[in-house]
């Protein structure tokens, strides 16, 4: 009986081991403020802020484009980036960020970051904002 217990455990490890390597790997970098900021000056990486257009106005990153998550347009507007572009993402604390960034891979887009903490972090970090 024992035998039979073990040899359905081994068998069950071995079946999650094999799936869990099928699985396709996670795209989405949750990265620092740090290497969020370094990202942000490279040319060909575009950044995205993912909350809506009152908050924005509150402040946002430098040369952020405002694509509001919570909009009904939001899978239409993401359509229309290139999904070969590198794009950084944010919103207040990261909960928008995680949920726009999945449904950006899941349409295709390979290189897709997100800040860490959103820009409550960045502001509490004493990194720069404009309005």
């Amino acid at each position: 009986m024992q035998t039979k217990i073990l040899f359905l455990f081994a068998f069950l490890l071995l079946g999650t081991l094999s799936l869990a390597q099928t699985t396709p790997k996670d795209s989405i970098n949750v990265v620092s403020i740090d290497q969020f900021e370094k990202l942000t000056t490279k040319k060909k990486n575009m950044l995205i802020d993912v909350r809506t257009p009152e908050e924005v106005a509150e402040g946002h990153l430098p040369g952020a484009l405002n694509i509001n998550f919570l909009g009904e347009n939001f899978s239409e507007e993401i359509q229309t980036l290139n999904k070969n572009k590198t794009y950084l993402l944010y919103c207040r604390s990261g909960s928008r960020t995680r949920k726009a960034a999945d449904q950006m891979q899941k349409a295709g887009f390979k290189k897709v970051y997100m800040l860490e903490g959103g820009i409550t972090a960045w502001n509490e970090a004493g990194k720069p904002i404009e309005k």
